[in-house]
């Protein structure tokens, strides 16, 4: 996974926890866009990573 994109993740995985605490729901749609988001990031990763295995 390159640099750029696991600071991305990182970053996306503060931002739904901080809602969360602001909202106080877990089911905020909101909350749910931010959460997806961050899950079509990680599959990104885990498909690049998997790739480069099959690769090298």
């Amino acid at each position: 996974m390159n640099r750029r994109l696991r600071r991305k993740i990182k970053r996306l995985r503060q931002q739904p926890i901080r809602l969360v605490e602001q909202k106080d729901s877990f089911t905020d749609e909101e909350v749910v866009k931010l959460s997806q988001c961050l899950d079509q990031y990680i599959l990104v990763a885990q498909n690049s990573s998997s790739k480069l295995k099959v690769c090298g």
